[in-house]
């Protein structure tokens, strides 16, 4: 076991690292990856890795799901919230209908199993879109108006109405219906009466999903934010993960959409504790960067090579037909008389067209049954995630700039990773000491780099570079660069601030001697007025947060 995690980390690692240096998604790397060491090819994942593959790719969704839940944008979603209610069904419904003619034709399958071929090709991937549009989010593209909002609500929902969907023609087909004689009209009986039954599913689904979701959500706030039974954020987190895990196990017991109550936990979250949620968020985005690797690289190694083969060229087209006609005329008749260009209701058919973890799931649920076709079926899906997952992650981030409007990203939706720099100002006085320390001391909080800067002219004392490196030693462990510069101080301050990319100045607040005034005034002062960024002063007996310019 602990030989698969490690070859699942390292191979999904190198693997993202190679595609991404090519300009690709890291998922098409992994993804890769995992067919690459699964059984169809080098067949070096461990036994145990393999039998727990299928709980271990749940536990990942559940992270990026969370995830998605505490960033979703209430009011661009009830700004179209009939698009967003349209996009739950209608995409999903269209591309089965255009799969399940396109099979019944190409393959000559009869209806019911054409039919169910198209339930299992048309749901999207929450493991793909998810992360992409997170990745749009962050980026502010489509956030004007909501897109990545709104491919995320409706996306998730729509893998209820597929899977009931499913559930429903495989029942059919199993229970004979379209046999002849006696059976067979027992069998069109028994599904007739189930019929009705079986399609309210669908509603009660998303329904209880929601509800399901939200009583999680306030149950969460209520322990954490009122109770305060955390001591830490990771005590947080372990409250966070246990009530979402609880969602993914119980969607066995109860017919709700566990993929859709998990988001709206995390939704509610962020509308009932913004402050709470910040935190979760952080902590949930760097759990996912290991869950990410383990998601796609372990779908990627249950892919089975002879198999796709198999399905050859007519499994493509019908793939592709439902791609090319289906999802466009489901995204195109779900956004109808919205605000929305054709460019971005084009884009919106790339960013929803990824599929994996449906396909995986339900893909060999036929051929487990018995049902006449059913290697096909699964060949079909797992070469529908084969072509649609690359496809649908590269044509997301390709078409994002050339299709969408970017818009300001909000902070308080999404989680902003950012680079800072300090740069400080060194003489050697105990001042400009006490900046060195105040800034270092912020640069481990934010993992920031800083620039010493010690400037010369005529008239101060040169400090040689074994002196400034000699300073730094109390920042030792923070990436740091040493920078001498001659001339006037606040001039030189502020331009290698500019050169070096600062957020912010630290400097040190001191007595001038009447010399030092008469030559270059008041440095301190100079900064303050003239830097374009915050300048935080120091005293050298107490460290004070400072001025800003106007």
């Amino acid at each position: 076991m602990l030989q698969g995690i490690l070859l699942v980390l390292a191979t999904g690692l190198i693997a993202g690292e190679i595609a991404a240096r090519l300009k690709l998604p890291r998922l098409i790397g992994m993804l890769l990856a995992g067919i690459l060491i699964g059984p169809d090819l080098l067949d070096v994942m461990p036994a145990q890795m393999s039998e727990l593959s299928d709980q271990i790719r749940r536990i990942a969704l559940l992270i990026v799901l969370l995830k998605a839940g505490l960033g979703l944008d209430k009011e661009k979603i009830l700004r179209n919230g009939s698009v967003a209610v349209r996009l739950g069904f209608l995409p999903a419904v269209i591309e089965a209908a255009v799969v399940a003619v396109a099979t019944h034709y190409l393959l000559g399958w009869d209806w019911l199993t054409s039919w169910l071929l198209g339930w299992v090709i048309c749901a999207a991937s929450p493991a793909v879109i998810v992360p992409m549009m997170l990745r749009l989010k962050s980026e502010g593209w489509g956030v004007k108006k909501g897109i990545p909002d709104l491919i995320l609500a409706g996306g998730t929902a729509s893998d209820a109405t597929a899977v009931t969907m499913f559930g429903i023609f495989l029942a059919w087909i199993v229970d004979g219906v379209g046999a002849g004689g006696a059976a067979g009209a027992a069998g069109n009986l028994n599904a007739t009466t189930n019929i009705a039954g079986r399609l309210l599913d669908i509603p009660l689904q998303i329904g209880l999903g929601i509800l399901f979701g939200f009583i999680a959500g306030k149950i969460v706030v209520y322990l954490l934010s009122r109770r305060q039974i955390a001591e830490s954020i990771i005590h947080e987190m372990i409250v966070f993960l246990l009530f979402g895990f609880v969602l993914i196990v119980a969607d066995s017991a109860l017919p709700y959409s566990a993929f859709l109550a998990i988001m709206v936990m995390g939704f509610v979250i962020l509308e009932s504790d913004a402050v709470l949620a910040r935190r979760l968020r952080t902590e949930t985005s760097k759990i996912w960067i290991v869950g990410e690797i383990f998601l796609f690289v372990l779908i990627g190694a249950a892919v089975n090579v002879e198999i796709i083969a198999d399905a050859g060229s007519r499994g493509i087209a019908i793939i592709l037909i439902g791609l090319l006609i289906g999802r466009w005329a489901g995204i195109f008749a779900s956004t109808a008389f919205s605000s929305l260009t054709y460019r971005e209701r084009l884009f919106m058919v790339v960013g929803d067209m990824a599929k994996a973890t449906v396909q995986a799931a339900i893909g060999g649920i036929p051929l487990a049954m018995g049902v006449a076709g059913g290697e096909y079926i699964l060949a079909i899906a797992v070469l529908a995630i084969l072509i649609t997952a690359p496809l649908g992650a590269f044509g997301t981030v390709f078409l994002a700039p050339r299709m969408l409007e970017k818009g300001e990203v909000d902070p308080t939706k999404i989680t902003v990773h950012e680079s800072h720099r300090f740069l400080v100002a060194f003489d050697g006085s105990a001042s400009s000491h006490a900046a060195l320390h105040r800034a270092a001391r912020t640069a481990r909080q934010l993992d920031a780099d800083l620039v010493l800067l010690n400037v010369r002219f005529p008239g101060s004392r040169e400090l040689s570079r074994e002196e400034l490196e000699s300073a730094l030693g109390p920042a030792r462990d923070i990436a740091s660069e040493i920078v001498v510069a001659h001339g006037s101080p606040a001039e030189a301050i502020i331009e290698t601030a500019e050169t070096r990319g600062a957020d912010y100045i630290y400097i040190g607040k001191r007595a001038a001697s009447t010399a030092e005034r008469l030559f270059m005034g008041d440095v301190t002062e100079e900064v303050i007025t003239l830097a374009e960024i915050p300048v935080i002063t120091v005293d050298s007996g107490e460290e004070k947060p400072a001025a800003e310019p106007a």
